[in-house]
């Protein structure tokens, strides 16, 4: 019965494992693999990876950007990896490959900006002057917050969701069954190409639209 105890708990512990690293500065993150990050406001950058595939995890650090990858032989095989990384300050991240981010805090800067593609998912909440948002090949991004002004695209069959992220102006395309929810209070520039959907809340001062191919542009009531 010990023995076989003992087997079990080898087993499990071979199947799950456990790697954490202390971090130099970076100010973007972006995740590929299917991986799930977790972002953290913390006193220091530090990373910790959880999953039977942890120590493969490669975390590179260039530039000021923060990459989260499985090795080029393990390419799309990071979807049971969790990551919670510790950060002191951020101005972007970038979600690829089916990769998700997420975050409970409120991230606040003058300029910040948001990339994902490959059907990857981002949730974040903003507190922000000037954001620029970029979601294609069937991505999500689901936005909460504020923001001053908003320079969106979202190509591909992505989704933007952002009604709950409350801007004055927003500058946004959507292309090929892209779908977007905005809110803006004095002004919008919305064009649309070859059936994508802008649905606008907050009943904006002023706005400026052009359909190109098919879509549509419709203020919500």
């Amino acid at each position: 019965m010990k023995k076989l105890f003992f087997t079990t708990l080898l087993v499990s512990s071979l199947a799950f494992s456990q790697v954490e690293k202390k971090l130099g500065d970076f100010d973007k993150v972006t995740s590929f693999d299917q991986i799930d990050v977790q972002l953290v406001k913390g006193n220091e950058n530090k990373i910790i990876i959880k999953g039977d595939r942890a120590n493969e995890v490669e975390v590179v650090n260039k530039n000021g950007e923060l990459k989260i990858r499985m090795p080029l032989t393990k390419l799309l095989q990071g979807d049971n990896i969790s990551v919670t990384l510790y950060y002191t300050h951020l101005e972007a991240v970038e979600a690829n490959e089916g990769s998700r981010i997420a975050s409970n805090d409120v991230f606040k800067a003058i300029n910040f900006e948001i990339i994902l593609k490959e059907g990857s998912e981002i949730s974040l909440q903003l507190e922000v002057e000037r954001l620029s948002a970029r979601t294609a090949n069937g991505s999500i991004l689901e936005l909460k917050g504020t923001a001053e002004y908003a320079d969106v695209l979202v190509n591909s069959g992505a989704k933007y969701e952002a009604e709950d992220l409350i801007t004055k102006q927003t500058v946004i395309t959507a292309n090929a069954g892209g779908e977007a929810e905005i809110y803006a209070t004095d002004f919008v520039d919305a064009k649309v190409r070859a059936g994508g959907d802008i649905l606008i809340y907050g009943k904006p001062k002023q706005i400026n639209q052009k359909t190109i191919a098919g879509g549509s542009i419709e203020q919500a009531e």
